[in-house]
């Protein structure tokens, strides 16, 4: 199981004469989903299905030392331009997000004969206004910069490991409009006492489809030193629902360098807002393996348990199931504006164990600090 923990910063109200409404103002959330997609990409979207009465402050009146201190990491709350995707801090929306942010996450996560694991992650990224801003610093402790199927698998997060990492990185926007997104991250990565460097280009294209539905396209081409070239390609079809439901079915697939086969996988996601600080999502999805090796090899997969036993594959086998999985996520805002926890109870159908169900759940504290634009 894996518990988060993620913190966000307000924005001063520079037109308040309280003075601690202008150190502590809440705006809300940005609205939900836009009528044509759930990312950062759309300028206007609509009000939030919900009365804006609802809105209000979380948390006692007042400054506490909390607040003193989250004032001092940062002077501003960071507004998310899409509701959707930055609320539940979608890897969609953070692979393309330029802006000042500080996030801390803690994670547990227990399944069926397994112990309870548990993970921290830190990431600070600065934008370089000497730049003109289109660069910006990322540095992460534990991060997954060396999974480029993270943008499109995000049913199940992978089983905690042992190995800590660190990266520092330079990234830099070329392009950035609702049509189409080009960036690029070059860094350091450190584990385990070795130091890889790596290169991180990154393309996304939009297109909006009749009836409200939009397609989206996802590129990567990441490249490390010590496992070399991977690709990740993702294909979104999406789009909302009523006022209050937002539908998505991905399809990702990703191929590695030094690994055989071609990995790739389905997922259905439909996302419920329950309130300005609550939202549920539901989610159904498989992952699968082509171009499998011979009989003889062990493969091991995105996603299975570590120390598990691997699937002996026959020879020249193609499009082999690996595991379904069904997964709830609730999460929610709690006692202060930058503060959240997430719950997701997950059964996962492996081929490892003849399909047989694995129960799980997830458990997530989450900070966020950053810089509205």
């Amino acid at each position: 199981m894996v518990i988060i923990c993620t913190t966000a910063f307000p924005a001063i109200a520079e037109d308040s004469g309280n003075v601690l409404e202008r150190l502590f103002p809440w705006h809300g959330p940005s609205p939900l989903f836009s009528t044509t997609t759930s990312t950062r990409e759309v300028e206007k979207p609509p009000q939030v299905p919900f009365k804006q009465d609802e809105m209000t402050p979380l948390g006692p009146p007042g400054p506490t030392i909390l607040d003193t201190l989250q004032a001092s990491i940062s002077k501003n709350l960071l507004q998310s331009s899409q509701w959707l995707d930055s609320f539940f801090y979608d890897p969609r929306f953070a692979a393309e997000e330029n802006e000042t942010r500080a996030a801390l996450r803690y994670e547990g996560f227990i399944e069926e004969h397994a112990r309870l694991a548990f993970k921290t992650k830190v990431q600070l990224v600065l934008v370089l206004p000497q730049l003109k801003n289109k660069a910006h610093l990322v540095i992460a402790g534990d991060p997954s910069e060396n999974n480029p199927n993270q943008l499109g698998q995000p049913l199940l997060p992978p089983p905690i490991g042992t190995n800590r990492s660190t990266t520092a990185a330079l990234g830099y926007e070329l392009l950035s409009d609702e049509v189409q997104n080009i960036n690029a991250k070059l860094g350091l990565r450190y584990r385990n006492g070795h130091l890889v460097v790596f290169v991180r280009p990154h393309y996304r294209r939009l297109y909006h489809l009749e009836e409200g539905w939009d397609l989206r396209f996802t590129q990567e081409f990441p490249y490390w030193t010590d496992t070399k070239w991977s690709s990740s390609t993702t294909i979104d079809l999406e789009r909302p629902f009523g006022k209050e439901y937002f539908f998505r079915a991905s399809l990702n697939g990703s191929w590695y360098e030094e690994q055989p086969g071609y990995t790739y996988g389905l997922l259905f996601s439909l996302t419920q807002p329950l309130s300005s600080t609550s939202a549920m999502s539901y989610d159904l999805g498989g992952s699968f393996q082509t171009g499998a090796p011979n009989a003889t090899q062990k493969v091991l997969f995105p996603g299975q348990p570590p120390g598990g036993l691997g699937l002996r594959s026959d020879h020249g086998a193609h499009d082999i199931l690996v595991t379904v999985a069904v997964d709830t996520r609730y999460r929610q805002r709690f006692w202060r504006d930058w503060l959240y926890f997430d719950i997701t109870p997950q059964v996962r159908f492996p081929r490892d164990r003849r399909f047989n169900p694995v129960p799980g759940i997830l458990f997530g504290l989450e900070a966020q600090f950053g810089k509205a634009k």
